[in-house]
């Protein structure tokens, strides 16, 4: 049997990844006491060192926890940082793809209707220019695939035009979770033609100044996305 071999560059992020997955597919379950080095070297084929280093980039990442006398233990899922560009894809690929988009559509509803419409009161004309570009790239892409960079420029163009520094930093560290939530509802092209009027009305209501209509556009918006995804479903 032939083995593969990692270029030596390559050993600690494959660590990384393999244990991170791990622990996330529940292999390691919570609280559990983590094996000891040598035996996480064997399992690995790595050395001690890479292994210490993959054990402290999951300690940051909120997987893991050292405790003295005690030693690494997996920590809940509470304590995950799901915003982790690494974490969050394995955890998408680890869920049901509906029980992923159930839980970042109920962060979506708690953020992004009421970023709407605060946008709607404190948006510069650069700002609305800035939604009208991204929305217009959306309508001019060829592809439902093609769509969805400008799409995720949408709304994160919509969580700037808000001017509260707090909500503008949780639309970027929630940039990947945007991307994955999109590339999942988008997966038929005529997604990508009954979507526009959406974002559309979304666009207009901000740029009217109404934020109880911006606030209304994108819960049609994300409910009708979600309905979406479960059509693929129903075919």
């Amino acid at each position: 049997m032939q083995i593969r071999q990692f270029q030596p560059k390559n050993l600690n992020a494959q660590t990384v990844e393999r244990l991170g997955r791990r622990i996330v597919e529940g292999h390691y379950k919570e609280g559990q006491q983590l094996p000891i080095e040598p035996e996480l070297c064997a399992e690995f084929g790595v050395s001690r060192p890479i292994v210490r280093e993959a054990t402290k980039i999951l300690i940051a990442k909120g997987l893991l926890n050292s405790k003295p006398k005690v030693g690494t233990i997996v920590q809940s899922k509470d304590r995950w940082n799901l915003l982790d560009p690494d974490v969050l894809n394995w955890v998408t690929q680890s869920l049901p793809a509906t029980d992923f988009l159930d839980m970042l559509f109920e962060a979506r509803l708690a953020i992004e209707p009421s970023a709407a419409a605060l946008a709607a009161e404190k948006a510069t004309e650069a700002d609305i220019a800035r939604i009208a570009a991204a929305y217009e790239d959306m309508a001019r892409a060829p592809t439902v695939t093609d769509a969805i960079e400008p799409d995720v420029r949408f709304h994160q163009a919509i969580l700037d035009a808000t001017h509260n520094d707090v909500i503008r930093y949780i639309g970027h560290t929630l940039h990947n979770a945007l991307a994955i939530s999109i590339s999942l509802t988008s997966w038929h092209e005529e997604i990508h033609a009954i979507s526009l009027p959406r974002h559309e009305a979304v666009f207009r209501a901000i740029a009217a100044k109404n934020p109880a209509k911006a606030d209304k556009a994108v819960r049609t918006l994300l409910a009708d996305s979600r309905k979406d995804f479960d059509k693929k479903y129903s075919r």
